[in-house]
């Protein structure tokens, strides 16, 4: 960690239940780290959708309700031996809750798609992954390595991606619910934290969930009166505001086109009361689900504002007839694309393609 490349990654100026953050803590994360609409009408969040993002531990929703999965090491970084084990449970976690988000985030409510098809889902799974991103900061040595290399800690290297190269040295404690309250077993009754042989350290040991944990209590060096406890929060902040940014710029990607407005969609995902309506009017071929064809180009139904693709038609041929055409979002030809998730889309230029096995998005139908 004390390496010139991970050095560049340190830099940052701090501003004035075992398992994770406590539900409040993550609550209080959020809040402190997500702009409001009152400050920032375009770009802020709304109340019922922050809500959303934090969610309840009672039905596991949200940053709170990640809480209710205590077994799914991704949601909290846990367990982790190595920087590649780490970059595992980091990878593991963006594709469970990305996914969520995009599907969540389509714009519904033709023509106008002034809806979403999922916004409470979606705002949720951002909520589940600023969770694990907070808990990185709680349950690895991130901290205590810069510490010991006389840096001030910054933003790790994780989110959308993780380069294990840059995380030399930094581990997270073992968490196991099956090792008692504590998730760790012990040398006897009563007696030290033995975590199993690959481990350096407990979960017990090492977390900064609160004030009060062994580690979280313990001053910073040089940074008193500031505790790890406050420092893991502070990063966890800082770093949440930076996941909300990505995840917005991913989101209004994903349907910006000659049809849609990306960045309404995002604008509408994290103002769940906008209603925003996102569809742009422009010259796109125009026609209706079962009138006659004859283009190689995705149009757009009059009557609904659905997408629709011209196919072969026995009735019709040359031509073809219009059908709907179930396309999400904007790709290029060859980009990788995931087949359980993915099926339809379009080029940039209204060309409709498919999500193919190995093949990513080709040409089609």
């Amino acid at each position: 960690m004390a390496t010139t490349a991970a050095a560049a990654f340190f830099a940052m100026s701090v501003p004035p239940k075992a398992q994770a953050f406590y539900g409040d803590d993550h609550a209080l994360i959020v809040r402190a780290a997500l702009p409001l609409v009152q400050s920032s009408p375009d770009d802020g969040v709304d109340a019922t959708a922050l809500n959303q993002i934090i969610g309840s531990l009672l039905d596991g929703t949200g940053t709170r309700g990640a809480d209710l999965f205590q077994f799914d090491a991704f949601r909290h970084i846990d367990s982790a031996a190595s920087p590649a084990e780490i970059c595992v449970l980091v990878a593991e976690a963006w594709d469970f809750y990305i996914p969520q988000v995009i599907r969540g985030a389509a714009p519904a409510g033709p023509p106008d798609f002034r809806l979403l098809s999922n916004g409470p889902q979606a705002r949720s799974a951002f909520g589940g992954l600023a969770h694990a991103l907070a808990d990185f900061y709680s349950h690895s040595n991130w901290i205590e390595l810069a510490i010991a290399a006389n840096l001030r800690p910054g933003l790790a290297p994780i989110f959308p991606t993780c380069d294990d190269g840059f995380l030399a040295g930094v581990h997270t404690g073992y968490f196991n619910p099956m090792s008692g309250v504590d998730g760790c077993p012990s040398t006897a009754l009563g007696g030290e934290p033995d975590p199993p042989e690959r481990f350096e350290e407990c979960h017990l040991t090492l977390n900064k969930d609160t004030a009060h944990s062994l580690r979280g209590d313990a001053p910073v060096p040089g940074m008193s009166p500031m505790t790890h406890y406050d420092l893991a929060r502070a990063l966890a902040t800082r770093h949440t505001t930076e996941l909300y940014w990505l995840v917005r710029s991913i989101v209004a990607r994903s349907f910006s086109s000659e049809d849609l407005d990306g960045e309404c969609v995002a604008r509408n995902l994290f103002q769940a009361d906008r209603f925003e309506p996102c569809a742009v009017h422009n010259d796109r071929i125009r026609g209706a689900v079962g009138e006659r064809c004859s283009t190689t180009l995705v149009g757009v139904d009059v009557n609904t504002g659905e997408y629709i693709v011209c196919v072969y038609s026995r009735e019709y041929r040359p031509d073809g007839v219009w059908v709907t055409g179930n396309i999400v979002g904007v790709h290029n030809i060859g980009e990788p694309c995931d087949p359980k998730i993915d099926k339809a889309s379009q080029t940039p230029d209204y060309i409709p393609i498919l999500c193919v096995v190995d093949q990513g998005w080709q040409p089609g139908p």
